[in-house]
């Protein structure tokens, strides 16, 4: 529908928001709704991938959905990718456990976290992420090459409906990029630890929903087909490494850490309307990402308790740090190390990559929409929170998309040598949105903001490691 185009619904549909309720002041009904310009900036759902997948048994609940993004279906055997049901883990054990040891991506839909969990413990599979937190989870996909991708649940609908496909949408271009990423060695002349390990892909979709009750209470009109729900995505590179006793700069685990969170705002942004209560003609627009709340920490399992611990500490960053606005936010960090590291994800062989003294360097010099929003950063601990505040007049950030790029080290002295000990990462979201009216016929703007639920995920970090008598140098 082109953006300027006005929409008068009947009268018979007016009389549906009646049952909205109304503010204290607008005790009268609505009486039209008049679109005065769309959004326009959806993404056309593109849920489409040409890559060699076999769908086992039924595939879960959103087999129909799945049977249509994967175009070039094929039997387990031939497959780079492989979608079970939870509930089918068992009956297709054997061609699983393969697919697995070959490094194929296994897509588990409607996972249930006790019964994963158990399963790919028997199995020796290790899921990157935390397979107790699954149930939160509509799918899961991992490989033994430490990345994995999980789609969080709605928290209204509790599951992918079709017309809802923009995590899907998410889902197979991580998929896509994945499969077709060419996976290099690491070169052991090189100090440059990004070049010399391997890092653990972790990424995570995050439902963003604007309650419907909210809405409601409001009283304020909104079209029939106002969008209320979207999307941020995470993904994250981590470097696992092992400092031996004998070091003398430091002795435990340190986690390397790049991470890129995206919030797709356009899903979210309804663009302007128009409607009429008590004789009155309002202007209304929404919604806008005002902030967002980021915030990481490194926690310790406790039984089934997960504990925060406060005995590790940023050995570089957290990056970037506070910024106005109107300042860049563009900024790196680097770290060196003086001593001998094991790192990688651990996964691909039991021989781990040995390195004598290391650097790190990163930056978000590219990243050209870094200078939309201002950042408040916070540590405590080794807990970091970024608090992102996007001003009014930065349209592109609060109604578009709005990406923010950061890096951290953590060092944990806690991890000591021959160990196995795993540590985990939680990633809380915390978004808020506005939007506005306005009297046609006065001047003074009424704003609200509504804040969805607070929303987390957790991955496991995969250990490096910790054998002292792998240090060979190479």
């Amino acid at each position: 529908m082109d953006s300027n185009l006005k929409l008068t619904l009947a009268a018979g549909i007016a009389v549906l928001f009646m049952l909205a309720g109304c503010s204290n002041d607008d005790v009268s009904p609505i009486e039209n709704i008049t679109i005065v310009e769309e959004g326009g900036i959806k993404p056309a759902p593109k849920a489409e991938s040409t890559q060699p997948t076999a769908i086992l048994g039924t595939g879960g609940s959103i087999s129909g959905l799945l049977s249509q993004t994967f175009t070039n279906i094929v039997e387990p055997q031939k497959a780079k990718h492989v979608i079970v049901a939870c509930a089918d883990l068992d009956t297709y054990e054997e061609e699983l456990v393969a697919a697995y040891q070959r490094g194929i991506v296994i897509t588990v839909v409607d996972p249930v976290g006790s019964k994963l969990e158990d399963w790919c413990a028997a199995k020796g599979i290790v899921y990157t992420g935390d397979p107790s937190t699954a149930d939160r989870s509509t799918l899961i996909s991992f490989n033994r090459k430490a990345v994995s991708i999980s789609v969080q649940k709605k928290k209204d609908k509790g599951e992918i409906v079709e017309e809802d496909e923009v995590p899907l949408v998410i889902f197979t271009d991580w998929l896509d990029d994945i499969l077709k990423t060419t996976l290099k060695g690491p070169d052991y002349r090189s100090k440059d630890i990004k070049k010399r390990f391997d890092p653990q892909h972790a990424s995570h979709i995050f439902p963003i929903d604007i309650p419907v009750e909210y809405i409601k209470e409001s009283g304020w009109g909104i079209p029939e087909n106002v969008s209320l729900n979207t999307t941020a995505e995470l993904k994250c590179d981590i470097y696992p490494m092992h400092s031996f006793a004998d070091n003398t700069s430091f002795t435990g685990d340190i986690y390397a850490v790049e991470a890129e969170l995206t919030i797709h705002n356009g899903n979210l942004y309804n663009g302007k309307w128009q409607y009429s209560q008590g004789g009155k003609l309002y202007d209304v627009s929404g919604f806008h990402l005002s902030d967002c709340n980021f915030a990481l920490s490194l926690y310790e399992r406790e039984g089934s308790v997960m504990a925060h611990s406060d005995k590790h500490i940023f050995a570089a960053g957290p990056a970037p740090a506070s910024t106005e606005a109107s300042s860049s936010c563009q900024t790196g960090l680097e770290w060196n190390f003086d001593g001998w590291l094991t790192g990688g994800n651990g996964l691909e062989s039991s021989t781990p990559t040995p390195l004598q003294e290391g650097g790190w360097v990163w930056n978000n010099l590219d990243a050209a929409d870094s200078t939309a929003f201002s950042i408040n950063t916070q540590t405590e601990g080794g807990s970091v929170t970024w608090t992102l505040v996007v001003p009014e007049e930065s349209e592109g950030a609060s109604s578009g998309e709005l990406t923010f790029r950061c890096s951290w080290i953590w060092e944990v002295p806690q991890a000591v040598d021959d160990s196995t000990d795993r540590y985990y990462m939680n990633v809380y979201l915390k978004p808020n949105y506005r939007w506005s009216r306005i009297a046609s016929a006065g001047s003074r703007i009424e704003e609200k903001t509504v804040a969805p639920s607070l929303i987390s995920a957790c991955f496991m970090l995969i250990p490096p490691s910790r054998t002292e008598g792998q240090r060979v140098n190479m």
